[in-house]
């Protein structure tokens, strides 16, 4: 009932998220058939990276290398490009260099179209962009901490897999290994690059570290909850109607009620058709939801 009466309002909504993910299927198969550890793999990374911006309320698209279309972006994250050809990686740099933010992570930029281990010095024609170089890499067998926590992950202040002795140029290091061997090196890193920059990660992190530095990359690229702080299990959608009209939906992934602040224009819920004033308040039913279109 719900959706025959919501349904035609929503028909043909627009979006338009400021995030988006690169998802290469070359990448994918390369790690697969050529993996750097038994228990992580391309999937792993792309994995982390959607659940951490779930769990951020950040709406997410994916992009694809045949027709990435960066600049409809304001933060690209990449998982492990290990497998791009120089086309690709040049859109990247002339992203960020234009004033877009990138965060990406180790194995970008090792090889070819064809798999093909590049010639040149790693990260190969993203060197530039990424502001550093590095001829070795190591496993990890154990996890490792990150010296003085820098980003106040706690417990989840480790790293593990994979190492890569990034060597920096003009990049800033954000953090480095807590070992007597491996501390020489950069864990993770930023560089500014023209008007944009990229934040590299050559480990693979924690699921909370992961969230402290997918943070300060949003903060980087100027994008900030548009909800404010919501309760723990909602999520929040937002869209434009075929009519020009801005819609958010909330919904309430939980069995308890839950109460949020309203911090769009004002408008009417669409399923209780209840008026909902800016600063108002929303209260959710266990598994309910709230869509309010607002009003023009």
């Amino acid at each position: 009932g719900e959706l025959r009466k919501v349904g035609p309002v929503l028909a043909n909504l627009r979006k338009k998220n400021r995030v988006a993910i690169l998802y290469s299927l070359d990448s994918l198969h390369a790690l697969n058939a050529m993996p750097f550890d038994p228990g992580t793999g391309y999937m792993t990374l792309l994995s982390q990276f959607y659940r951490t911006l779930y769990g951020l309320n950040v709406e997410t698209d994916f992009v694809v290398p045949e027709d990435p279309h960066f600049a409809d972006y304001d933060l690209v994250v990449v998982p492990a490009l290990y497998i791009a050809d120089d086309a690709l990686l040049r859109g990247l740099s002339d992203y960020v260099k234009a004033g877009g933010h990138v965060l990406m992570t180790f194995k970008s930029g090792f090889c070819d179209e064809n798999a093909t281990v590049r010639w040149n010095t790693a990260p190969g024609p993203l060197r530039e962009v990424c502001g550093f170089s590095y001829q070795e890499f190591t496993n990890l067998t154990q996890p490792l901490r990150l010296r003085a926590d820098p980003f106040k992950a706690g417990e989840g202040n480790r790293v593990s897999v994979w190492a890569e002795y990034i060597k920096p140029e003009t990049c800033r290091p954000l953090a480095f290994y807590d070992h007597p061997v491996f501390g020489a090196y950069p864990a993770i890193t930023r560089n500014e690059f023209g008007k944009g920059s990229l934040t590299y990660e050559g480990t693979m992190i924690s699921d909370s570290l992961q969230e402290k530095v997918v943070a300060r990359a949003l903060a980087d690229a100027g994008i900030a909850p548009v909800d404010g702080p919501l309760p723990q299990g909602i999520k929040a959608k937002h869209a434009v109607l075929a009519d020009g009209a801005a819609v958010h939906a909330y919904l309430n992934f939980s069995g308890s009620p839950k109460e949020l602040t309203y911090r769009h224009p004002a408008g009417r819920d669409l399923v209780s058709e209840r008026n909902v004033a800016t600063s108002g308040r929303v209260v959710l039913g266990p598994w309910d939801l709230a869509i309010i279109r607002e009003e023009r």
